[in-house]
């Protein structure tokens, strides 16, 4: 739970960082403040997207290697779209959200199997984390983005699920509860999730 913690409050960080400076960035750069608001709208209904798309992935290829390609898109995805922009920049920020929210739902499993007597703990974990880290990382890196400038910010932001992938790599095989209606108590076993 450890190395899911530490993947979770990376990941957190990107995206924190860029609900908060992504209308800042677009405004930065000649744009209207409604255009950066829906560049916003676009990242979040991109998100709600990836979070139908990948729980099917995540059957399919497992949970781990779901959350370790998802998390190595972010760093690439976020500096496309600091430093090229464009329609690019865009579908990248939209790949970005399917990669972080459709994730959500992998690391809320991936923790409750991690603890799975503590279901309610893993849970609140899993979110509480996500948000707390994440708050924090937009303060300081709000205080980045007025020392330097809002690229300086967001470049950072995107080193943050980059050595998320290492921590990712560490994640070991769940416990999972052996699958049985009629005996809820059914002994732990192994998962065979890759």
């Amino acid at each position: 739970m450890a190395w899911l913690g530490a993947v979770i409050a990376l990941r957190s960080i990107a995206w924190f960082a860029l609900l908060a400076f992504v209308p800042l960035w677009v405004v930065a750069h000649g744009h209207s403040k409604d255009a950066g608001n829906r560049l916003l709208f676009l990242m979040l209904l991109a998100g709600a997207v990836g979070t139908l798309a990948l729980g099917p992935v995540a059957d399919a290829i497992g949970l781990r290697r779901t959350l370790v390609v998802t998390q190595a898109a972010l760093a690439p995805l976020i500096l496309v779209f600091v430093y090229v922009g464009g329609a690019a920049g865009v579908i990248a920020l939209m790949l970005v959200g399917v990669c972080v929210v459709g994730t959500f739902g992998v690391t809320m499993v991936l923790s409750q199997l991690y603890l799975p007597r503590h279901v309610g703990m893993a849970s609140g974990l899993s979110v509480g984390l996500a948000m707390g880290v994440g708050g924090i990382a937009a303060v300081a890196l709000g205080a980045v983005a007025d020392a330097i400038d809002l690229q300086a910010a967001l470049t950072i932001c995107a080193v943050a699920p980059a050595i998320g992938v290492i921590f990712c790599l560490r994640l070991p095989a769940p416990a999972r509860r052996a699958a049985s209606a009629r005996d809820p108590a059914a002994p732990l076993a192994l998962s065979t999730d890759p």
